[in-house]
């Protein structure tokens, strides 16, 4: 942390990895009991997340073509 490159980096995962935290703690993702059943959400969850990032990047791109 002592570099203008490390705070950069500390700072850009803190926009993005803890954004999709939060973001499934505040859509009820925070109590899974069994390690099976979380595993199996947080992966569907991840895939929906991935999907949804996906589409809206591209929209972004598109309106930024036109």
């Amino acid at each position: 942390m002592g570099t203008a490159r490390a705070k950069q980096k500390y700072k850009d995962q803190a926009a993005t990895a803890e954004c999709v935290n939060a973001q499934a703690r505040n859509r009820g993702l925070s109590r899974l009991r069994g390690h099976s059943k979380a595993r199996s959400v947080l992966l569907l969850y991840a895939l929906a997340h991935s999907a949804m990032r996906s589409v809206a990047l591209k929209q972004a791109a598109a309106e930024a073509l036109a």
